[in-house]
């Protein structure tokens, strides 16, 4: 028996202990097998949680050189992985168009120095949506280049409207139908890790749902006399600049549906302009106005009445704005564009130019123009000051510039007022290309370092200068300002010495030494008299009266015809050929005695030239360009002037 009662407590104990053995582990109901509790497992909640999709793979931090500052004081920023439901409900801001927002916190840069700042997201929120209107949200940057923007629309679920994230441009837009009254959200972000901070622009606008009217085209082959200028590239290299004398009326045309066309217009400091397209066929124009270095200053969409626009601005230098006209809607058409001078306006102007971001300390004006593409365009007739600071780094810094010139017109550029221990070195080119080079200069005489060249030009175009110190960098690179002028005329300038062709610089950026000029195949004139000797310190002057001498007698004027040829001697061969002449070259006939002007001319196509003179004594022929002089004794003369050719590097004439 009590074998038994031992047995059934043992049966008792073991019951009990494998209960609570069960009793530890999950109940593994139906409904726990279907789903886990995402209320008390952090990873499901972090895997079930609505995140926006990975178009931007990992942070990125701009590479700002600027002082950056957000018009919104990034009250709609948004941390980079941070859900679409947290952003949208948590930092968007009204939708509407604003001017100078940043991806970047405010960010204050030393000068000269450089910051990796991260980049956030912005975010917009549209309440109350018209149903069936259009909207369309468009983000630019400020510098064109500073951001490679992205935007996507998400509606009131947080599920994707619709998006532009094409990293091959640096602006972003989209455009899509209302189907409720919303929200909607908008998302503004970084695409690429190429970015330098700064600002960009934010425009919204909404097109009311009406009947589209039937469009007749125009043919896509009636492009107008601007065309190609598509760009700011474009408008610098290729279009011709507007003239500068206003008012100004253009016959213009968009000859396709995504035709956009720039316009470079030269504007005097102070003063106001305006552009207003009228007589408007088949399109609704949109006009904006930007500076020289690429920021807009002014936008108007239908400021003129109707779908026409009109933009002002106030000029804050003396030199070149671009005027860009785009197209509202999908088709071509013709419209006309009028730019005026105005008085300033009464009252502040939509459109007034802001102060832009602070450049670099001492970097001058025109940089960054390290290149044949980014060359600074200067006005003729004025004295500009830059400096060798480069933008960042330390140097060398090749300054790089860009004059108008026309055939039958002489040019010089030349420097002056140089900071102690600048010593520029000029090379001039006649496209955008180093093969394009016509010569250059170091120094303008012994002692004196400024550079100068002059040029006949026989094109209408671009000249390009190239300014650099080549190994001779400044001992004080923050102390290195120089002053340049270009000039131009309808006759020669003087020459006061002859130019050096230089060379191209190398690899590195440096401007090598300038190479010796080659002897023309000319006999130069002596000079008169020897530099009279000064009179030592101490010496007392004396004073003797002279004498005046007989005048020799008068000798019969005579008539010296003079025929003169200049070539370029390509193929070496010693002897003038065809095609070899040299046109547009200033020669001048000066009586010796008197140094009296005879006569002046330019050589025609062919590099010649022929005038007879009336003389009493010798004639001395000059071409100022080529530092080239002839005596002319005889009754008469043929003067043949051998330009040799020139090496370029790489052993090309």
């Amino acid at each position: 028996m009590k074998r038994s009662y031992l047995l059934v407590v043992m049966a008792a104990t073991g019951l009990s202990l494998l209960a609570i053995f069960f009793s530890t582990l999950p109940a593994h109901t139906d409904a726990a097998m279907a789903a886990s509790d995402v209320n008390s497992d952090p990873f499901e909640r972090l895997r079930e949680a609505l995140y926006a999709p990975l178009y931007q793979a990992q942070e990125i931090d701009c590479t700002v050189s600027y002082t950056t500052t957000d018009s919104l004081d990034n009250v709609n920023a948004c941390a980079v992985g941070e859900s679409v439901e947290y952003c949208a409900n948590n930092r968007a801001t009204t939708l509407s168009s604003y001017d100078d927002l940043a991806l970047i916190a405010e960010t204050d840069v030393p000068a000269g120095d450089q910051q990796e700042v991260a980049v956030h997201e912005d975010w917009f929120r549209l309440d109350n949506a018209d149903v069936d209107a259009l909207y369309t949200v468009q983000a630019v940057p400020n510098r064109t280049r500073n951001y490679n923007l992205g935007i996507i629309v998400y509606d009131l679920n947080y599920d994707e409207v619709t998006q532009d994230v094409d990293a091959l441009d640096n602006s972003s837009e989209v455009t899509f139908q209302a189907e409720n009254v919303g929200p909607y959200f908008f998302r503004v972000f970084q695409i690429t890790d190429d970015c330098t901070g700064r600002t960009y622009d934010l425009n919204a606008s909404k097109v009311e749902p009406t009947a589209t009217p039937t469009l007749t085209p125009v043919p896509t082959t009636d492009e107008d006399a601007y065309e190609p200028n598509d760009s700011f590239e474009e408008a610098m290299s290729g279009a011709p600049t507007l003239p500068i004398q206003v008012p100004i009326l253009l016959e213009l045309t968009f000859h396709t549906g995504d035709d956009v066309d720039y316009f470079r217009f030269y504007t005097k400091e102070g003063r106001w302009y305006q552009a207003t397209t009228s007589d408007l066929n088949l399109i609704d124009t949109l006009v904006e106005v930007y500076d020289s270095d690429q920021t807009r200053i002014a936008r108007d969409d239908d400021g003129a009445g109707g779908l026409a626009s009109q933009a002002s601005w106030k000029a804050n230098y003396n030199g070149y704005y671009y005027i860009v006209v785009q197209n509202n809607v999908n088709s071509a058409g013709s419209y006309n564009l009028t730019v005026d001078e105005i008085t300033a306006p009464a009252t502040a102007t939509p459109g007034t130019p802001s102060p832009g971001p602070t450049p670099r300390a001492r970097a001058d004006d025109c940089e960054s123009n390290p290149d044949f593409e980014h060359a600074c365009v200067i006005p003729v007739n004025e004295t500009r000051t830059f400096n060798f600071v480069p933008v960042v780094g330390e140097g060398p810094d090749n300054d790089f510039y860009k004059i108008w010139v026309k055939p039958g017109l002489h040019f010089r550029c030349e420097t002056s007022d140089l900071s102690p221990g600048v010593d520029p070195n000029m090379i001039v080119f006649s496209g955008p290309s180093w093969d394009q080079s016509i010569g250059g200069n170091d120094d303008i005489a012994p002692c004196n370092y400024n550079s100068a060249f002059h040029y006949y030009a026989t094109y209408s175009g671009w000249l390009y200068i190239l300014l650099g110190t080549g190994d001779r960098t400044p001992s004080d690179v923050l102390d290195s300002t120089y002053s340049l002028q270009c000039e131009k005329s309808t006759t020669a300038f003087s020459a006061t010495s002859t130019p050096r062709p230089t060379a191209t610089p190398d690899s590195s950026g440096k401007l090598p030494t300038a190479e010796p000029t080659e002897t023309l195949r000319a006999t130069p004139t002596r000079a008169e008299s020897p530099v009279a000797t000064p009179t030592p310190e101490g010496s007392t002057l004396s004073i003797r009266p002279l004498t005046t001498p007989t005048p020799p007698p008068t000798r019969a004027p005579r008539f010296v015809p003079i025929d003169l040829l200049v070539y370029y001697d390509a193929n070496g061969d010693g002897q003038p050929g065809a095609g070899e002449g040299i046109a547009g070259i200033s020669a001048q006939a000066y009586e010796v005695a008197t140094n009296e002007l005879l006569a002046q001319d330019f050589t025609d196509e062919q590099g010649s030239l022929a005038f007879t003179v009336s003389t009493q004594g010798p004639v001395r022929i000059s071409i100022p360009f080529l530092g080239f002089n002839h005596l002319v004794t005889g009754a008469e003369a043929s003067v043949q002037v051998r330009v040799p050719p020139h090496s370029r590097p790489g052993g090309t004439p």
